[in-house]
């Protein structure tokens, strides 16, 4: 049961989560192990001085692990009740899923995604309490476990409305960092402090939106028969399969278009470009040359090589 319950909770995708959240404080420098008290740069400039530059401290680990800890719980108990309420679909589409397979039973998996949901809130509330932080994290659990539930339970019966979600889901964890304080008490205003750091992250959050946006698309085309079968009107099944492959192109080559932006308005240097283009420009024709063969599986598989790779390129240039 237990070895059930794991593959349930989508294991992959929360370490995906808990990487991204720590790569969105060690682009703000503000890692528990970066050095303390570090001048980041807002704007090009010869000579950073107050004007140009945010002071930030450093997170603690007690708040890096419980965020870490919510968001894995968060995933977990949403993935958990995702297939509780897509047990009939999934009988057509994912027949090897532990619930379909009698691995795991429904009153079990409800109980232990009840569990889950209580436990992320109390990272939240901890994380606040113990690390004096202030609301922000506990806040932030209570939005996510809304919309998490939201979608399960209504927003993905919406065509082309459920793959922007998951694809806004995708990026909570650099949301996250975003809202978190990390300035010094005489920086502290929020509006400011957001503003100041959104530069930062948002080539991140592009990268997580746009191509989750497309890989979900693609992830809808491959199960168009087993959707039909079941009732489930996808943006495929609406627009037609043509429409929906060419969308997804779209998507991919707008954001592989936007890959010199953060570089020209100087938030990172000219290196992004050069990792990022030679990296994601063979994935994406590869990911056009899969989706026209309708290989959309494959096609899903790159377009999570190309989000890695635009990652790392953050990383590395940051």
């Amino acid at each position: 049961m237990l070895l059930a319950l794991f593959k349930m909770i989508r294991p992959v995708n929360i370490v995906i989560a808990m990487v991204t959240l720590s790569i969105g404080y060690y682009l703000l420098g503000a890692l528990p192990l970066q050095e303390i008290g570090e001048f980041i740069e807002i704007s090009p400039c010869d000579h950073v001085d107050v004007s140009s530059a945010v002071y930030v401290e450093n997170i603690s680990w007690i708040t890096l692990i419980f965020q870490a800890l919510g968001l894995a719980f968060a995933i977990a108990f949403a993935n958990i009740q995702n297939d509780i309420l897509d047990l009939d679909t999934d009988k057509l589409n994912r027949p090897e899923r532990p619930l379909v397979s009698g691995k795991i039973s429904v009153p079990t998996a409800k109980r232990v995604w009840v569990a889950l949901f209580v436990l992320t809130l109390i990272c939240g509330i901890a994380e606040g309490l113990i690390a004096k932080t202030g609301f922000t994290s506990a806040i932030f659990f209570v939005l996510l476990c809304g919309l998490l539930i939201a979608y399960n339970k209504k927003l993905k019966h919406i065509p082309l409305l459920k793959n922007m979600t998951v694809a806004i889901m995708c990026t909570t964890p650099l949301i996250l960092c975003l809202f978190t304080p990390t300035g010094t008490p005489e920086t502290e205003d929020l509006q400011w402090a957001v503003a100041d750091k959104i530069g930062f992250l948002y080539p991140a959050m592009m990268f997580a939106f746009l191509l989750t946006t497309a890989r979900e698309i693609y992830k809808d085309l491959e199960d168009e028969i087993g959707d039909l079968k079941a009732g489930i009107m996808t943006f495929p099944l609406i627009a037609g399969v043509p429409v929906a492959r060419r969308l997804a192109g779209f998507i991919c080559i707008f954001c592989w278009a936007l890959l010199p932006l953060p570089v020209v308005q100087g938030f990172y240097p000219t290196l992004f470009l050069i990792i990022t283009g030679v990296v994601i420009t063979p994935t994406l024709v590869a990911i056009l040359l899969f989706a026209h063969k309708k290989n959309y599986r494959r096609a899903q598989k790159l377009v999570k090589v190309a989000m890695f790779a635009g990652l790392v390129a953050l990383v590395v240039s940051g």
